[in-house]
């Protein structure tokens, strides 16, 4: 078995891991998140670790009802000004694999020279430069990747930040939603795993489009740039609304648009399902409960069947999405490690 598809199998049990590794360090992390109460929470990263923070600014905000936002490192390397303003407070969340990235470093290392804030770094790596500049770090044991592709890394990394969210905004419910997360990856891939891999090698495109709202546009772009990375083929991703306004005249026979839908818009989403289905692409969903009507529009659907709510899913729609992703590049003949 090659050591890609190894890794995105793991993830069930990173995940497990990292819920173990953050109960240790809990009410640290409450005690940081208290100590900077009147702070706006800025999320950072590069490549993936940038996406990462699309989706977890997301749900703090909506959890926690303060802003929250994500950046990518390049942008406070080069145009921080844009970014902070003089009379705000600022707690910076570095993204970071390796925790050696050179715009993520740099970041970190602005902030601290600079005083803006304070600073909490997410990694894979126990030690690193970056982390000389946190005040505090968090560590995923287990989920950095041998591999060049970031597969359990990332969905270890949201994982504990979607942690993080829930014991800050003392929303029991969802820590415990979370907590189920690696029995719900296992069945996941025992259910899906062939038939991603049949559709990856049934049915041949030109063109992946990857449409979600809130939180879910952050994973409609990670699904996209695995996409790119592992098939090295064109890919895009789109707020789904947004694809409507010039996007979707790129749509063809020979183009898979693969929703991420969301429950609390499941119906604007059907409605916009229908106008996407008129374009003449082969159309994916992958949602937590399908209807009638979305069974007639799909040309396939992935059920996550979780009987979570959509702030605990994403790292499950990941797991879907990065099989069929490294599938698809073995069917186009791509040597993967």
């Amino acid at each position: 078995m090659r050591k890609t598809l190894q890794e995105i199998l793991f993830q069930p049990h990173a995940w497990e891991k990292t819920i173990n590794a953050f109960s240790e360090q809990k009410n640290e992390i409450v005690d940081f998140f208290e100590n900077h109460q009147k702070a706006k929470i800025i999320m950072t990263g590069c490549g993936s670790s940038y996406y990462l923070p699309l989706i977890g600014s997301a749900l703090y905000t909506r959890f926690t009802g303060k802003e929250s936002m994500g950046i990518p490192a390049s942008e406070i390397l080069l145009n921080p000004e844009t970014i902070f303003a003089n009379d705000q407070e600022y707690l910076l969340i570095p993204i970071s694999r390796s925790g050696k990235t050179s715009e993520t470093l740099s970041a970190a290392r602005y902030m601290k020279e600079n005083g803006k804030g304070g600073t909490l770094l997410i990694s894979c790596t126990e030690e690193s430069e970056t982390a000389k500049y946190a005040d505090l770090s968090i560590i995923c044991p287990e989920a950095a990747e041998e591999t060049k592709y970031m597969t359990k890394s990332f969905s270890s990394m949201l994982l504990c930040f979607q942690l993080i969210t829930a014991s800050v905004s003392k929303n029991q419910l969802f820590e415990k939603e979370l907590l189920q997360l690696p029995e719900h990856g296992d069945r996941l891939i025992k259910e899906y795993q062939l038939s991603l891999q049949q559709l990856a090698n049934d049915k041949d495109f030109d063109l992946y489009i990857f449409l979600g709202h809130g939180p879910y546009f952050g994973v409609a772009s990670e699904a996209m740039l695995k996409t790119k990375e592992m098939a090295c083929t064109p890919a895009e991703a789109y707020h789904g609304m947004e694809f409507m306004h010039g996007p979707k005249y790129a749509v063809n026979e020979k183009t898979i648009i693969t929703y991420l839908m969301s429950e609390s818009t499941k119906k604007e989403e059907i409605e916009l399902l229908t106008k996407v289905k008129s374009l003449g692409g082969y159309i994916m969903v992958i949602c937590e409960k399908s209807t009638a009507e979305i069974a007639d529009l799909a040309d396939i659907v992935f059920e996550l069947n979780s009987g979570l709510s959509e702030n605990a899913t994403p790292v499950l729609s990941l797991l879907l999405t990065q099989l069929f992703g490294y599938y698809k590049a073995l069917a186009v003949g791509k040597d993967l490690e």
